[in-house]
């Protein structure tokens, strides 16, 4: 008998299997040894159900023993584990062998593999109820039984993958998989078998697909179990992401590109993605600070209110500097802060919506602007100083000067007594040089009030004519020494406006005197006239000569301070170079300007307009 069995055991086409009633297996065929993997020397002593019955069907199993263990004999389909984690369904018909006793001995379980029939049965089900409706998503759609066999690819995963119409069904799923993926996700899709449910396949991993002529291809799988007649199924939605990687890699290529540190934040706060001036910045690898919330890189004293900001841009998100009118910092690993500028700016992905942010250390602007500041301040020091300085020269040397006028004027005057031509003469040069000395400290002093913004304005409603007249009588003696027509042509009606009457007056006594100066012969003409300009009420005046005028290389320096022209047919004569410049500051003042016209060797104009009522 003894040889009998040992024949039957050799020689059975397919598993046979004897256990005694617990399932604890008493003889394990070559035909078993084959299908599932154990040799008979690691089946025999040890329980089929830790064997190759997978650990959610052992409910099942343990039902079917029964029931052959009370009726003698059944047939039933069942899914098996190899010894490598695959499945596997199989064909199972078992018998029960009694004793004398009518008690049970043993179970002789014969198990033939059919899982292509199986396959085939599953994927003609799959076509009927499925294969329509499927046809019509946008990604490519791959359907497996519990054993990993395609049962259903739709003609977008057969077109991503290569494959021809109807040639993957039947064919593992793993042959869609690089080969250094494939051991391992038979492991998974095992696991997975054994607790379906609708999921994302490799979350944070990186997943390829393989086509038929050996490429690999990035991939995004969706996972979904479908409970059917024929048992479990599982879907998988395939979509190729290789454009989008390729996007991806060119958005990290302008990441690395950015000369500022670049950090991308998801919606819960978390750092996502940073190029390499982020980790020179905060001192920080790359790895260390993937997946750390974002207020890792905030002094501790701001992290408080850090999430409620976050929290608002992603409800309101528009490009904005952050912390305006506020002082930044960052926080170094070593625990050091730095001033930071911090740009912010929304990303739409397919994932939702991210924010980056440009992080600059602006250390050395803001030395650079303390510095700048402390310069300022010594500058305004210095300028105080000056200010003080020509206050009180101004009043010392203006002293002297009036007593030495004074004086000149009573000796050329006689009264002490009478005096020759020669005495005369010399008095009458130490006058000259006094006044046009006493106009030189004027001017510097009307100088330092005008830069420090000190210059005091009184207006009030004038008439300009009786300020153009003065100037005109004043200057006249000095035309008329000169052998010069001194014109000026006025409207008969009142040229009134308001207006400050002593900067008025410095303006005129300045243009006319200047055009006096610098003209030898002919005549100097004076003109005034209302105007409107954009329906802006105004005064213009006007100051024309027939002097030497000024070379077009010449004319951007007249009113510059300090500033003098010279040529062969200049005056010789001492002078600040200052008189346009506060000509032009001053009609500043009075919400007018200055317009110039002039002709190398046949004059200039002056002209000051004047707007306003």
């Amino acid at each position: 008998m003894a040889d009998t069995t040992d024949i039957l055991l050799r020689e059975s086409p397919g598993a046979l299997i004897v256990t005694d009633p617990s399932g604890k297996v008493l003889k394990w065929s070559g035909g078993a040894a084959s299908v599932f993997g154990y040799a008979s020397g690691e089946a025999e002593g040890y329980s089929l159900y830790d064997l190759i019955v997978p650990p959610d069907r052992h409910e099942e199993e343990e039902r079917i023993l029964r029931e052959v263990l009370s009726k003698g004999s059944t047939t039933y389909e069942a899914i098996r584990r190899r010894k490598d984690g695959s499945f596997l369904f199989a064909g199972i018909s078992a018998r029960v062998i009694r004793n004398d006793d009518d008690d049970s001995e043993c179970i002789i379980a014969n198990e033939m593999d059919i899982t292509d029939l199986k396959t085939r049965r599953d994927a003609r089900m799959a076509s009927n109820r499925f294969g329509d409706p499927l046809e019509s998503t946008p990604d490519g759609i791959v359907m497996v039984n519990a054993t990993g066999r395609i049962i259903l690819a739709n003609g977008h995963a057969e077109k991503m993958f290569g494959y021809k119409k109807g040639k993957l069904i039947g064919r593992p799923i793993e042959i869609l998989l690089p080969k250094r993926l494939q051991d391992e996700h038979i492991r998974h899709r095992s696991g997975y078998m054994s607790q379906p449910r609708v999921r994302a396949m490799g979350v944070g991993l990186e997943l390829y697909g393989l086509r038929r002529d050996g490429t690999e291809f990035p991939v995004e799988i969706s996972l979904s179990p479908l409970d059917t007649e024929s048992g479990t199924l599982v879907m998988s939605a395939i979509r190729d992401i290789s454009e989008r990687k390729k996007a991806e890699q060119k958005f990290r290529d302008l990441l690395e590109s950015a000369p500022d540190a670049m950090v991308i934040v998801s919606q819960d706060g978390k750092i996502a993605l940073i190029n390499s001036q982020t980790e020179k910045l905060f001192g920080y690898e790359r790895e260390a600070l993937l997946g750390l919330p974002v207020e890792t890189l905030i002094p501790e004293r701001f992290r408080q209110h850090h999430p409620g900001h976050r929290k608002r841009f992603f409800k309101n998100p528009n490009f904005r500097p952050m912390g305006v009118g506020l002082e930044l910092y960052g926080l170094r690993r070593d625990g050091t802060e730095f001033p930071v500028e911090i740009s912010l700016s929304p990303l739409d992905t397919e994932e939702g919506m991210l924010v980056s942010g440009t992080i600059r250390d602006i250390t050395e602007r803001k030395r650079f602007e303390q510095a700048l500041q402390d310069k300022n301040m010594e500058l305004v020091a210095a300028n105080k100083a000056k200010d003080h300085f020509l206050a009180g020269m101004s009043h010392e040397l203006r002293t002297p000067l009036n007593a030495i006028l004074g004086f000149t004027g009573t000796l050329l005057m006689q009264l002490p007594g009478p005096l020759n031509e020669d005495q005369k003469k010399q008095l009458e040069t130490v006058r000259t040089s006094a006044r046009h000395l006493l106009s030189l400290i004027n001017e510097l002093l009307d100088l330092a009030k005008i830069e420090s913004g000190k210059t005091e304005l009184y207006f009030e409603n004038i008439d300009c004519r009786d300020v153009i007249k003065e100037t005109v009588d004043g200057l006249q003696p000095q035309a008329d020494k000169k052998g010069l027509e001194l014109s000026i042509k006025l409207p008969g009606d009142a040229l009134t406006m308001k207006t400050d009457r002593r900067a008025l007056s410095q303006i005129l006594m300045n243009l006319l005197g200047n055009a006096i100066k610098f003209t030898d012969s002919g005549d100097v003409a004076v003109t005034a006239k209302r105007t409107r300009k954009r329906k802006i009420p105004g005064i213009k005046i006007s100051v024309r000569d027939s002097g030497i005028g000024i070379r077009n290389e010449d004319q951007g320096k007249l009113f510059v301070a300090f500033s003098q022209i010279h040529n062969e047919h200049s005056v010789s004569g001492e002078g600040t170079g200052l008189g346009l410049y506060l000509s032009r500051k001053l009609a500043g003042y009075l919400s007018g300007r200055i317009e110039m016209e002039s002709e190398y060797g046949k004059g200039s104009t002056f002209t000051l307009i004047l707007e306003g009522k």
